[in-house]
């Protein structure tokens, strides 16, 4: 058994709720109150959690039990699917990734970077930590697997989040959201390192990418006509989330993209020149890619792509994933 299956444990590379990213282990806070889908046609009524993922067009496929849990497959459009688990009375589901090792030895080998959660419908879990990254784990019926990933109810009620609520350092600093701190919000976002693309009087949103996100990649060329017509302005901001797959190649590509001068960034990312800088990144690069990955986290950013902008009101939106009606997304970022 390698030791790597055990701190950060992976999610999956794609979001719950559907949107097309590339999901990182980081926090598990979400910048608004997630709710599962509705019905569906799998119903045992309101206490069934699976018939509430059928909505939004998600077509549900049960697969073989897996150490006590029912598992299936939600899957929405080309390459978006929501992996799930649930007990037999599918009064929960948890979506997230299997872990092939018993929970009782990811326990002992967590020691003090794990906390026992108190237990919800019987499902012993522990909130992990590791540097700034978190994670919850979960246990199977039989203790012979673990599943990292978060727990939702019948109604769509996000129990993991509960249950880490009082936990130093679990909730985020900064939210986005009609109460958040718009000036809070604002000050963290002109922190960040990036390179801009498009003119300057355009409406401006940041851009949160993993230089080796497809879905990232997938953003970019949707919007690169609204770019280059004036329309919007992206601060494209690099992070390094895949490592965990990518066996290291996020980190050495965003180093290397924060090495470019600001106005070279993004179109070296663009061009494929990254690779000019990856064995020479610039020393403050790592600091670069640190502070980023501080205030994603405070932002509770779940993946990438991830756009954040302010309003002419002062308020802030926010779109995850890829913009599926990009009309709409600029839109948005110019009121």
């Amino acid at each position: 058994m390698r030791p790597v299956y055990l701190f950060p444990f992976a999610l999956l590379a794609c979001s719950s709720a559907f949107a097309q990213q590339c999901a990182q282990p980081l926090s598990l806070e979400s910048p608004s109150e997630p709710r599962l889908p509705g019905p569906s046609q799998h119903g045992h009524g309101d206490s069934d959690a699976i018939a509430h993922l059928g909505a939004r067009g998600a077509t549900v496929e049960m697969q073989p039990n897996l150490h006590g849990f029912e598992t299936g497959i939600a899957h929405i459009g080309e390459g978006e699917i929501l992996v799930f688990f649930a007990p037999t009375d599918h009064k929960v589901i948890l979506s997230g990734t299997l872990i092939p090792v018993p929970y009782d030895m990811l326990r002992h080998y967590a020691g003090g970077r794990a906390r026992d959660l108190v237990p919800s419908h019987g499902i012993r879990g522990m909130f992990v930590q590791a540097g700034n990254r978190f994670q919850v784990v979960y246990a199977t019926p039989d203790g012979q697997a673990a599943v990292a990933a978060r727990m939702w109810d019948a109604t769509g009620k996000d129990l993991t989040k509960a249950q880490i609520r009082d936990i130093p350092g679990a909730v985020p600093a900064v939210t986005v959201s009609a109460s958040s701190s718009h000036a809070n919000t604002r000050s963290g976002l002109a922190d960040l390192s990036g390179g801009s693309l498009g003119v300057p009087s355009a409406p401006e949103a940041v851009m949160f990418i993993d230089p080796q996100c497809i879905y990232s990649i997938r953003a970019m060329r949707a919007l690169q006509p609204a770019i280059g017509a004036g329309r919007i302005r992206l601060k494209v901001v690099p992070l390094s989330l895949l490592d965990y797959e990518d066996h290291g190649a996020s980190t050495i590509n965003a180093k290397s993209m924060l090495s470019f001068p600001e106005g070279e960034m993004a179109e070296a990312w663009i061009s494929g020149r990254l690779g000019e800088k990856a064995d020479n990144p610039s020393p403050d690069s790592p600091q670069k890619l640190a502070h980023n990955s501080e205030i994603a986290r405070q932002l509770a950013l779940a993946g990438t792509p991830t756009f954040i902008w302010t309003r002419r009101n002062g308020e802030t939106g926010r779109l995850d994933g890829v913009p599926r009606d990009v009309e709409a997304f600029i839109s948005s970022v110019s009121q």
